[in-house]
């Protein structure tokens, strides 16, 4: 195909295309809502079909606007009537400040501001003239009501400009969402006050001020910027703007006068990207606003600014970190942070939404359902395959000045992957084996399993990195612990559920064995300590993601009609955990690790005094606490009737209220000492056992639980400090095997037993001996433990 050279008579760009690159451009143009800049339809080098594409394309919008025309007559006259006062926002009152004419460019529907008191009244009178909403309720948090159309019968035949395509209406009642974006420029309620009477094209309305229409624009295209749905056609009219109205004294000298600071900076940012995209001037006052940006939002845009255009095709969400950036409050960034990275509502109607319902057949009912699965379907992709990029965008964005290199960040993803998608197996699969009839004496067998499993396959494993490496070693042990995982959903008998769970045991744990020399590997000496601080706070963060994930993962399959029942549809979200866990084969398989040091030649001490009294209250204090652990999800869904998504967004935050709890645990140390701070805080999780064994509802049962949880791991800072300030550096390592290998003891006989005694008496009396065995192995810590305490230990 011969290539084609044109110069834009809008830009100014030489660009070459070849008849492929036009067939993308035009398919480009209408998703991205633009026409091709109309000089090039003068152009003697534009192929004769691209031309005639662009004239019919101007034809049908010359014809659109004419109804768009009698449309607006149509309801600002029964909105008049009824004596409400409004505005049009966007549409054609950006004509001719934002585009030339009305007729090149693209509207989908008439966008009127009204005050909110007179809303109701205004949706009554477009119901009258025919109109309803597509939903009932809209789902997405929005800025007016939902979206209100006439159901005509007119269905989407893949045309953009099509010039019977229905308009919509969109009854505006606030210029910005607050609660959803989590700050708020100041000024918008001056909009209304300046609004004005204009004319376009023989149309009169009522608009906002020219500077607030600007503002509008602005605000829109942020919202849609940071809600990851920014179409070109925002920043396009806005680039318009500032190179045909740059030279507006009058505009260009009121607007610092009419808005307040936090305005004028999101109007900055937004006049940047239209100076970045497409070259246009920019007005020397907007500049200076652009200048005094504050550092981290200029950063993004120095590294960001293309994201938006290229995530149609590189999915992305980089305007995260703008987000991060423009926020105040470290609650209001994780909500976003969370809002964003699991999407909570599904997407809206896609298909036939014009189709009065009596006119709906069982073909386009059939249709409209596989194109929904279809589209919901690419939306989960989107979201999937944005997740690596986000990833490493965030890192690119946090990590500039750690001090850690590729080999780190690539391992740290893999760590993400791989704990999410355990977080979710294991949050599920005790819900799951519930689901298929099975009670708590069979879960704590498995659970038991597990981490006899886990024990036995510690020293195999260390064996196994000796002689093939830790990399190739654990790519082997996530591929076949996501196969083994998979498995475990899909067989149902018995004796091979318990025959799994022993082999999932042993197979997966390489990566606790691996965890530390891996870390070591990718890490210098100077970089190290932050390296495992990241490693392991990750865990937390991805526990808090997970829960949230968890939860909801059953219902998004049930209601994507992917699922027949609720046992498939827990299924194929614990199949979703193990595709994560396969996920993380790809960065891990571009780990360079280097080589692992020769064994060294070990001796197993035999245990001083000290620390033999220590693992007998280590042993009680695990019994104690094994006796639940396995079961809270259990616990959750049996005793209190809780849905999964609820279960979810309990572990989420109790995961969360961990990290405040190891955070304040060396203050409590350095207040009360080691052993009187382990021994208060084994008393606390006795307390709290208790209380979940009175908690008579839902809400009380979830406080007692995050209370657990965190004066549970709260202890163990101190624990390990004491018996490392306790035993001479050469017999470390033997300390803490040994202790692993009581803890793990502990643990997997408290789940055989927990299960049988739940299973019988029911959770109550166990969760009060389970308290009586933590408060006794509290009293051991101070007794038993406490003759001789060893010297003076570093609480981190």
């Amino acid at each position: 195909m011969s290539a084609l050279r044109f110069k834009s008579p809008e830009t100014g760009l030489l660009t070459t295309l070849s008849e492929q690159d036009w067939k993308h451009a035009l398919a480009f143009c209408d998703q991205a809502q633009l026409t091709l800049p109309l000089g090039l339809t003068c152009s003697e080098h534009l192929p004769d079909w691209v031309r005639e594409r662009i004239q019919h394309d101007l034809r049908n919008n010359a014809v659109r606007w004419e109804r768009i025309r009698a449309t607006y007559s149509e309801a600002a006259a029964a909105f008049q009537a009824e004596g409400l006062e409004f505005a049009v926002l966007k549409g054609f009152s950006h004509c001719p400040r934002f585009a030339q004419d009305p007729r090149h460019r693209w509207q989908s529907d008439i966008d009127l501001f009204f005050p909110e008191d007179q809303v109701p009244r205004a949706y009554d009178a477009a119901t009258r003239l025919g109109y309803e909403p597509i939903l009932s309720g809209d789902p997405h948090p929005t800025d007016h009501l939902p979206t209100l159309i006439r159901k005509t019968g007119w269905e989407w035949k893949g045309d953009f400009f099509d010039a019977d395509m229905p308009l919509a209406l969109e009854l505006h009642f606030r210029f910005w969402d607050e609660y959803t974006e989590r700050f708020t420029p100041q000024g918008l309620e001056q909009f209304w006050e300046r609004r004005r009477e204009t004319v376009v094209d023989g149309l009169p309305f009522v608009a906002l001020h020219p500077a607030d229409s600007m503002a509008h624009a602005s605000l829109h295209l942020i919202r849609h910027l940071l809600r990851g749905s920014l179409r070109p056609s925002h920043v396009y009219e806005l680039a318009w703007l500032l190179q045909h109205g740059g030279g507006d004294a009058m505009l260009w000298a009121e607007w610092p006068s009419l808005h307040h600071p936090s305005m004028r900076r999101v109007e900055a940012i937004c006049f940047s990207l239209a100076g970045k995209w497409f070259d246009c001037s920019v007005p020397d006052v907007a500049l200076e606003d652009i200048e005094a940006l504050p550092p981290d939002v200029k950063r993004w845009l120095e590294i960001y600014s293309m994201s938006p255009l290229l995530g149609h095709s590189r999915p992305n969400k980089d305007e995260l970190w703008l987000h991060w950036s423009l926020l105040d409050s470290a609650g209001a960034r994780w909500n976003v942070l969370r809002r964003r990275l699991v999407p909570e509502r599904l997407p809206g109607p896609v298909d036939a939404v014009h189709i009065p319902e009596q006119q709906r057949t069982w073909r386009i009912r059939l249709r409209s359902r596989w194109r929904y699965a279809a589209f919901s379907t690419q939306r989960i992709a989107y979201h999937l395959r944005a997740l690596p990029s986000t990833a490493m965008s965030a890192l690119r964005w946090f990590g500039g000045s750690l001090e850690l290199d590729a080999q780190f960040w690539r391992f740290f993803l893999a760590e993400g992957f791989f704990d999410f998608g355990m977080f979710v197996f294991v949050l599920l699969y005790n819900l799951y084996l519930l689901q298929l009839g099975f009670r708590e004496n069979f879960i704590g067998q498995v659970s038991a399993l597990m981490t006899v499993g886990n024990v036995a396959g510690s020293i195999p494993s260390a064996y196994v990195m000796q002689r093939f490496g830790i990399r190739k070693t654990l790519m082997v042990s996530f591929a076949l612990t996501a196969g083994l995982s998979a498995l475990q959903a899909y067989v149902t008998a018995a004796p091979a559920l318990l025959t799994l769970a022993l082999a999932a045991g042993l197979i997966s744990s390489a990566w606790p064995v691996a965890l530390a020399p891996l870390v070591a590997s990718v890490t210098t000496p100077k970089s190290r300590p932050v390296g495992f601080s990241l490693t392991c706070s990750s865990g937390i963060a991805i526990g808090i993601l997970g829960g949230i994930a968890a939860g909801n993962l059953p219902g998004w399959l049930s209601r994507l009609h992917a699922t027949s029942s609720t046992v498939a549809s827990y299924r194929a979200a614990l199949f979703v955990g193990c595709v994560f866990i396969l996920l993380a084969l790809w960065p891990l398989s571009r780990v360079r690790a280097s080589a692992t040091p020769p064994p060294e030649k070990r001796k197993l001490y035999r245990p001083s005094p000290l620390v033999t009294r220590f693992l007998i209250a280590m042993l009680v204090w695990s019994i104690g606490t094994g006796l639940f652990n396995p079961f809270r999800n259990v616990f959750f869904a049996q005793h209190f009737r809780m849905p999964v998504q609820q279960i979810g967004y309990v572990f989420s935050w109790a995961q969360f209220a961990q990290v405040g709890a190891i955070l304040a645990a060396p203050l409590v140390f350095r207040r009360f000492g080691v052993l009187r701070g382990i021994s208060g805080m084994e008393f606390a999780t006795a307390l709290t056992l208790l209380g979940l064994a009175v908690a008579r509802g839902p809400i009380w049962a979830a406080l007692g639980y995050t209370a657990f949880m965190m004066a549970q791991y709260m202890s163990e800072p101190g624990m390990f400090t004491f018996l490392m300030g306790g035993v001479p550096a050469a017999e470390r390592s033997s300390a803490s095997a040994l202790n692993i290998v009581v803890l793990f003891a502990g643990q997997a006989v408290a789940a055989a037993v927990g299960g049988g005694l739940i299973a019988v008496f029911g959770y109550a009396p166990v969760l009060a001996v389970a308290a009586a065995i933590c408060a006794f192995a509290a009293l051991l810590f101070r007794v038993l433990v406490a003759q001789p305490e060893p010297g003076p230990a570093s609480i981190p």
